[in-house]
C-alpha cells in the first residue's frame, strides 16, 4: 500500500528571516538576515525548543505538522536537550562492513505489468547486484505478463543473449505463482514469502512491484539504516514519486531541500488505524523516528522480519495491516524512522490509475463484498486484528493463541498508546490535531542489553533461523560490551566443550555400528544381498535413534548452561 505526499514550496522555511527583514529599516535588514541564517533559526526561536511552533530556520531539519500545529517545525534531537536521555541500542559494525551483505528484497505482485521493469531496476541500479536476492509472490491470470519470464526476456535482449540462453541471474531470484482468483489481500500475499528469506540475508526490503531505484540504492540505504544508530531500526514510508528520481537513477533534490514524504498522522477506516497522506520533511541529517510503519518501503536488518514476521491468518485486510505491525514491531523493540533521501520511488502514473493490479479487490479478484466465504473470512480477520490491539471488538480469550503474530514483550500495548497518541481502546487520537504525532518525539527505552534472550528470541521467531545461534552471538560480541563479551565467552567455552563430546560420542557409535555389522552379516541366516539390505536397515534406524538422543543431550544441556551462565534460574528435573 502506498500513497503520494503533501509537498511544499521551499520558500516556507525561509519565511521568519523574511518577514522580519520587511519590517526593519534597510541599514539593518542584511545585518538581521546574517545574524537569523548563521543562529539557524527565527528571532524568537531557542534552538533547543523542541516545541517551537514557528515557521523553521533555513537550513535545519524540519516537519510539516500542518497549519494547525505551526506549519513547520524544527527537528531536534533529545540527545542535543538532554545528552543523559537514553538511547536506542547501538547497531553492530558500520556500513562498510557491508559491502557484500545479502540484501533480500520482497515483493507482492497483482497483476502487475511493471514487474519485470522494477527487478531489472533493483539488479541494474544496484552498486553490487550479486547480493541481491529478490522474492516475487505473483498472483495473475494466465493472460497476464508473467514477472519471471518477462525479466528473463528482458535481460537477455539487454544483454544481447540468446532466446534459449540461461536467464542472467535467475539463481538470485525467486517465485511463488498463485492465481489473482486466489487471492486474499496484501497481508496474506506478503506472508507466502516468509520462507523464500534465506538464512544468509543481512538486510531485508519489503517493496511493491512498480518501484525504480536511484543509483548504488543498496549501499546507500544500509547507509541511511546505520545513520539511525538503532540496531532495531526499520526505515518505512510512504514511497515518493518516481519522478523524485532523475532518469539516471540520481536522487532529486526535492523543492531544494530533500524533502521527502514523513508518514505520522492516521484517520480511522472500518474499525481500524489507518495512514493518512504522508506529510513531509526537509534537510533530514539522518533518519526521523515517527510512530507509523508502511508496507511499501520497509528496510531493516532481516531479524526484523524473522522476528515479526507476516501474519498469514488476516486475510481479505487492506486497513488493518500497517499499524497491526507497527504494533508488532514497537513492542518487539523496533522502531519506525523516516529516511532521509528518496532512493527507492513508486510508479504512481501506471498503478493508482489502473484497476488491474491496483485494486486486488477488483477485476481479477475476489468480490469482497458479494462473497459470504468471503465476508466470514474478513471478519474473523478484523477480530484477530482488533484482538491482538486490545481494541473494542475483539476477543480477549484469544490473545494467547495469536503466538509469534502476537504483541512483543519489550514494550507495552500502554506504551504503544502513549508513543502515538492513539487510544486504541475507545478509537480516539490524542494530540494537537486530533490525527497526528508528527513532530518531536522520544524513543521508548527498554532492555537491549539482554542479547542473549534477544539471539534466542529471534531463533525461536524464525520460520527460517540464522545459520547458526553462533552468528547471533559474534554479532553481539561486537557490541564491546565487556559483560557481554565474558557471558559470550562463558557459551563458547561451553558449545566447544559439547561438540567435542559428541565427536568423541560419534566416534564410539562408528565404532559399534561397524561391530554390528560384521555380526549381523556372519550371523544372520539370509543370502548376502538381502542381508545387506537388512543390516543397512537396522544400521539405519540405530543411527537415527543415538543421533537423535545424542543433539537433544547436548541441546539440553546447552540451555541450562547458557541460564547458569547468565544468571537465570534453571527449572529441577524431576
Amino acid at each position: 500500500m502506498a500513497a503520494a505526499y503533501i509537498a511544499h514550496e521551499p520558500q516556507d522555511c525561509l519565511r521568519t528571516a523574511f518577514a522580519a527583514s520587511r519590517a526593519t529599516p534597510s541599514s539593518m535588514k542584511w545585518l538581521l538576515l546574517a545574524v537569523a541564517a548563521r543562529a539557524g533559526m527565527g528571532p524568537d526561536c531557542d534552538p533547543l525548543d523542541r516545541k517551537c511552533t514557528l515557521p523553521a530556520p533555513q537550513r535545519e531539519p524540519c516537519v510539516w505538522v500542518g497549519p494547525h500545529d505551526g506549519k513547520w517545525l524544527r527537528i531536534v534531537d533529545r540527545e542535543d536537550v538532554d545528552p543523559s536521555a537514553p538511547r536506542p541500542c547501538p547497531p553492530v559494525g558500520s556500513a562498510s562492513d557491508h559491502d557484500q551483505s545479502i540484501v533480500y528484497a520482497a515483493i507482492a505482485s497483482f497483476r502487475d505489468s511493471i514487474c519485470p521493469d522494477t527487478i531489472t531496476n533493483m539488479f541494474l541500479r544496484a552498486k553490487y547486484p550479486d547480493r541481491i536476492r529478490v522474492a516475487v509472490i505473483q498472483q495473475n491470470l494466465p493472460e497476464d505478463v508473467d514477472c519471471l519470464e518477462k525479466y528473463c526476456e528482458d535481460a537477455r535482449i539487454a544483454q544481447k543473449l540468446p532466446k534459449d540462453a540461461p536467464c542472467p541471474r535467475r539463481g538470485q531470484i525467486s517465485i511463488k505463482r498463485f492465481s489473482s482468483e486466489e487471492a486474499k489481500g496484501p497481508t496474506w500475499a506478503r506472508a507466502q514469502d516468509t520462507d523464500m528469506l534465506p538464512d544468509s540475508a543481512e538486510f531485508c526490503l519489503r517493496t511493491d512491484s512498480h518501484m525504480t531505484f536511484a543509483q548504488d540504492w543498496d549501499t546507500l540505504q544500509i547507509e541511511q539504516w546505520y545513520d539511525a544508530k538503532n540496531e532495531y531500526a526499520v526505515l518505512s514510508t510512504y514511497v515518493a514519486d518516481s519522478t523524485n528520481l532523475n532518469d539516471d537513477g540520481s536522487m532529486k533534490n526535492v523543492n531544494g531541500v530533500w524533502e521527502v514524504p514523513h508518514l505520522c498522522s492516521i484517520q480511522w477506516e472500518n474499525g481500524h488505524v489507518r495512514n493518512m497522506q504522508a506529510k513531509a520533511a526537509r534537510l533530514l541529517k539522518k533518519p526521523k523516528l515517527t510512530t507509523l510503519w508502511a508496507a511499501g518501503l520497509s528496510f531493516s536488518r532481516c531479524h526484523a522480519e524473522r522476528t515479526v514476521p507476516y501474519d498469514p491468518y488476516t486475510p481479505y485486510i487492506f486497513w488493518g495491516e500497517e499499524f497491526s505491525r507497527t504494533a508488532r514491531f514497537f513492542t518487539h523493540g523496533y522502531d519506525i524512522y523516516t529516511p532521509p533521501k528518496t532512493l527507492i520511488a513508486h510508479d504512481y502514473k501506471h498503478t493508482q490509475g489502473d484497476p488491474t493490479h491496483f485494486k486486488w479487490n477488483g477485476r481479477g479478484g475476489p468480490r469482497l463484498n458479494r462473497n459470504q466465504t468471503i465476508i466470514k473470512a474478513r471478519d474473523a480477520a478484523n477480530k484477530r486484528i482488533w484482538t491482538l490491539l486490545g481494541m473494542p471488538g475483539g476477543d480477549p480469550s484469544m490473545v494467547g493463541s495469536l503466538g509469534k503474530y502476537g504483541l512483543g514483550t519489550k514494550r507495552s500495548l500502554d506504551d504503544l498508546i502513549k508513543f502515538t497518541g492513539i487510544n486504541l481502546r475507545n478509537r480516539t487520537v490524542d494530540g494537537p490535531t486530533g490525527n497526528s504525532r508528527c513532530g518531536n518525539i522520544d524513543w521508548v527505552p527498554w532492555n537491549c542489553g539482554s542479547w542473549a534472550s534477544d539471539a534466542l528470541e529471534h531463533l525461536h521467531n524464525s520460520v527460517t533461523p540464522p545459520k547458526s545461534l553462533h552468528d547471533d552471538l559474534a554479532r553481539e560480541i561486537w557490541r564491546g560490551e565487556k559483560v557481554v563479551a565474558h557471558e559470550a565467552e562463558l557459551v563458547e567455552h561451553f558449545i566447544a566443550k559439547e561438540a567435542r563430546q559428541l565427536v568423541e560420542e560419534a566416534r564410539v557409535v562408528g565404532s559399534d555400528i561397524r561391530h554390528l555389522e560384521h555380526v549381523a552379516a556372519e550371523r544372520l541366516p539370509l543370502p548376502e544381498d538381502e542381508s545387506l539390505n537388512v543390516v543397512t536397515v537396522l544400521v539405519g534406524l540405530f543411527c537415527l535413534w543415538t543421533s537423535y538422543k545424542a543433539c537433544r543431550a547436548v541441546f539440553d544441556r546447552g540451555n541450562k548452561a547458557n541460564q547458569k551462565a547468565l544468571g537465570l534460574p534453571v527449572a529441577k528435573e524431576v
